[in-house]
């Protein structure tokens, strides 16, 4: 099975370029429920909402849609004490979680995060942190971590692996199909060299891929299909709705294994 989704949904300039003109905020997941059934949610990065807030997604979705909720900046960013960000995050996402809509978890790391022995402590820390509960995906940013052993130490530890497609800049991880607990998990953002370093936002995503740089990546997908129960795939060059019209892509492109 094939899955593709964004990284987030709720965008006001989605509303007209893919939403219908109109869209209120309160309906977009329900829209956005009409075209993909599996969603991460990016904005708990920044803050925790209470389980309310993931009780009102809940309902506005099929049951059989998936959510990916990526961990707070206190356990990728500040690494200092991130047992108390966790656990508010394990009891908000528990409205998903009895209804089986929680997927997995996301840990997006920054290029700072370096392929050391006290970064695998924290990864074996959080590995802990999270036993028995969904999986926890791990995205690095440097290329450091692009190694075999690695890939072993993942496995070893039930976390997952993240594929990225970036800009072409020095020390950013290439392509990769790597697969370390079952799940193949992809996340596209976008190729905006002159504008990645420095930039967040709209500068650093507004990118839009065209058809063969999606069929690039038809091999490397169709690898970790081979390797994997289940192959996420997540864009998240979201300006203007451009993540939702290469999803679509990526839908077609995959057709005949991908759901919906």
């Amino acid at each position: 099975m094939i899955q593709v989704g964004t990284s987030g949904y709720s965008f006001k300039d989605w509303v007209g370029t893919f939403y219908p003109e109109g869209t209120p905020p309160n309906r977009m997941l329900e829209e956005y429920a009409r075209h993909f059934n599996v969603v991460e949610i990016n904005t708990t990065y920044y803050g925790i909402p209470k389980p309310s807030s993931f009780q009102a997604m809940a309902e506005r979705v099929p049951p059989d849609f998936g959510f990916y909720v990526k961990v707070h900046a206190d356990v990728t960013h500040k690494r200092e004490n991130p047992e108390p960000s966790a656990k508010a995050l394990f009891q908000a996402v528990d409205p998903l979680k009895e209804r089986g809509m929680l997927r997995g978890y996301l840990a997006q790391f920054p290029y700072s995060f370096k392929k050391i022995l006290p970064s695998r402590d924290y990864l074996v820390r959080l590995a802990d942190l999270w036993a028995g509960r969904e999986p926890l995906f791990v995205e690095f940013r440097h290329t450091g971590w692009y190694k075999p052993d690695v890939f072993a130490f993942l496995k070893a530890h039930n976390l997952g692996f993240v594929n990225v497609d970036l800009p072409v800049l020095p020390k950013l991880p290439g392509p990769s199909a790597e697969v370390t607990n079952e799940i193949g998990y992809a996340r596209f953002h976008g190729r905006n060299a002159a504008t990645w370093w420095g930039s967040e936002g709209p500068l650093r995503y507004d990118y839009l891929y065209t058809e063969t740089e999606l069929k690039d990546w038809a091999p490397r997908i169709t690898e970790m299909a081979g390797k994997a129960k289940r192959v996420i795939i997540f864009m998240n060059n979201c300006h203007m709705g451009q993540a939702a019209r290469n999803a679509r892509m990526l839908q077609d492109m995959f057709a005949d294994v991908a759901h919906p």
